[in-house]
């Protein structure tokens, strides 16, 4: 598939989204810092993954439905996961250990970053979001956010065994049953164990919906340029739809009912992300002046080490540094979160040139 800015520019707008929610709509802060209308924005942040979900679905289906039948099916997808994902996830591993065993006792953070919690081999192995389910706890925030690269991972184990044993013509049926299905895991998840909304969050059947629309939207005919301004007017139709029902979801709108709506609410964002995704990929005038910018698309190159070094980089500067709690309560604190932003960036551009971009180029040579 050729590369679209456009879509760099999804993964950028998301990987910033989050960190807004991560670095200023969860930290505690003054009143002066507190901006109504940011503040409202970032703290729907978190919306952020399952865009990268819905887009990881966009690129990964067709690029499989494309090369099956090739030579080394398996051994090519999976050797490419590999070279993209693993180097940076071994090293934010790597820092968790080094950083639990040079944590000084006392020190601002030790047990919110290296206490008791899910263990290493789950890391190791991809599979701690079912423990962090079922300890419904989301594990030490070094690592917190990593369940959504498990998420990933299993994405692919199961989406490559289904392109390649379906034939082509039952591929989009068993996708949309899938979605589907995904909802009604939710609902016997709501109502067989009320309160747990780890489940929720962070297992597969749970979120599966978000990255098959995403592949549904990919596998839908190509855009003449007859028809680019019909299914541009569709999509932005369908993302209104989306947003205006999560919003009155979210407002309370659905009262005493909300309990049947629940279920539901991930399936909105995942419709709604498919539609942001579309048109981004047909560069409509609608978002292409944000998604197309320099910043964000370079912010999508970059994103696979913001979010998961950002956790690590705030303490380390923040408690190892300053011997604070990252907080935006003074002029101080804001200071040093400008310098963890920068420092974050400088360490993501190191990674992405001397690292991943060599890796990436080297796995599509194989």
């Amino acid at each position: 598939m050729k590369r679209v800015q456009g879509l760099d520019g999804v993964r950028g707008f998301a990987i910033l989204w989050v960190l807004a929610y991560h670095l200023y709509a969860l930290l505690p802060k003054a009143g002066w810092a507190a901006i109504p209308g940011l503040q409202g924005f970032s703290a729907l942040g978190w919306i952020g993954v399952s865009l990268f979900f819905s887009l990881s679905g966009y690129l990964i289906v067709p690029m499989l439905v494309a090369q099956k039948g090739a030579p080394h099916f398996f051994g090519r997808f999976w050797g490419r996961r590999a070279f993209r994902l693993l180097p940076v996830y071994i090293l934010v591993l790597l820092s968790f250990v080094i950083a639990g065993a040079c944590w000084p006792e006392g020190a601002p953070g030790r047990e919110r970053l290296f206490g008791p919690g899910i263990p290493l081999w789950s890391y190791a192995a991809l599979v701690q979001n079912v423990l962090m389910a079922s300890h419904a706890f989301l594990g030490t925030e070094w690592l917190r956010v990593t369940w959504s690269l498990a998420v990933e991972v299993q994405f692919y184990a199961l989406i490559c065994v289904l392109v390649y044993f379906l034939p082509r013509a039952q591929l989009v049926r068993w996708l949309v049953a899938l979605a589907l299905g995904a909802v009604l895991v939710r609902f016997a998840v709501v109502f067989v164990n009320p309160g747990a909304n780890a489940p929720l969050v962070v297992l597969l059947p749970c979120r599966l919906d978000a990255f098959l629309l995403g592949a549904l939207a990919a596998m839908l005919p190509a855009v003449t340029e007859q028809r680019r301004r019909p299914r541009q007017f569709a999509a932005v139709a369908v993302l209104a739809a989306s947003a205006a029902a999560f919003g009155f979801f979210v407002s309370g709108g659905f009262g005493a009912a909300y309990r049947f709506v629940l279920p539901t609410y991930y399936l909105m964002l995942a419709t709604g992300s498919a539609a942001l995704i579309e048109l981004s990929a047909m560069s409509s005038p609608l978002v292409r002046w944000l998604m197309e910018s320099r910043a964000m698309v370079r912010a999508g190159r970059l994103s696979y080490f913001l979010y998961l070094f950002h956790f690590p980089v705030v303490w380390t500067i923040y408690a190892g540094v300053f011997k604070l709690e990252p907080n935006l309560e003074t002029p101080r604190a804001l200071a040093v979160m400008g310098l963890v932003i920068g420092v974050l960036w400088l360490l993501a551009e190191l990674s992405y040139r001397f690292v991943e971009a060599p890796l990436i180029r080297r796995a599509h040579r194989f």
